[in-house]
């Protein structure tokens, strides 16, 4: 795991990169339409498991090699260790969410989805407990996310990259 800003964003950069040659790829039977439903679909039941407390399924929402990159806190790679993360914030905190409108992008078997989302974060029996370095921990925090989503072999999609930035919002 990476502890310093200057290696998660190197991280990111090689990653938006590497999946970048997709440009050059043509995959075959791709209808864009049916893959923005398809990618709305999955952030709506990605943020019904977090707000029913669901790591379950939460984690079916990820690829297997995920990469949790937060503006603060380590990198968090692979679905085990994800899980790991999400046990103990799952405990404590319950979460509403408000997500923005989705930009989606698809490149291929790549897509880059980028929204606004507004977090309200609620502690568990009113305990301010210790979240893992990276977890949101404000009560309710707005988000610039970007993500890097991946197509499956069986035609479905689920992220590969997820990160955020936190917006000040007056």
């Amino acid at each position: 795991m990476f502890k310093s800003h200057k290696y998660k964003y190197l991280l990111l950069l090689l990653s938006v990169i590497i999946l970048g040659v997709n440009n050059y790829i043509v995959a075959k039977n791709i209808d864009y339409e049916t893959d923005i439903k398809e990618i709305k679909i999955l952030y709506k039941n990605w943020h019904n498991a977090v707000m029913s407390g669901d790591i379950d399924g939460y984690i079916n929402s990820l690829d297997h090699n995920i990469s949790l990159i937060p503006p603060v806190g380590p990198v968090v790679t692979g679905v085990d260790n994800y899980r790991n993360f999400l046990k103990p914030i799952f405990k404590s905190t319950s979460y509403k969410i408000e997500a923005g409108e989705y930009d989606i992008e698809i490149r291929g078997d790549i897509a880059i989805v980028k929204n606004r989302t507004k977090v309200y974060l609620t502690y568990k029996d009113n305990e301010n407990n210790l979240l893992p370095e990276g977890a949101l921990n404000k009560n309710i925090t707005t988000s610039d996310y970007l993500d890097i989503l991946k197509r499956q072999e069986n035609g479905s999609w689920k992220c590969l990259v997820h990160s955020w930035q936190e917006v000040a919002i007056n």
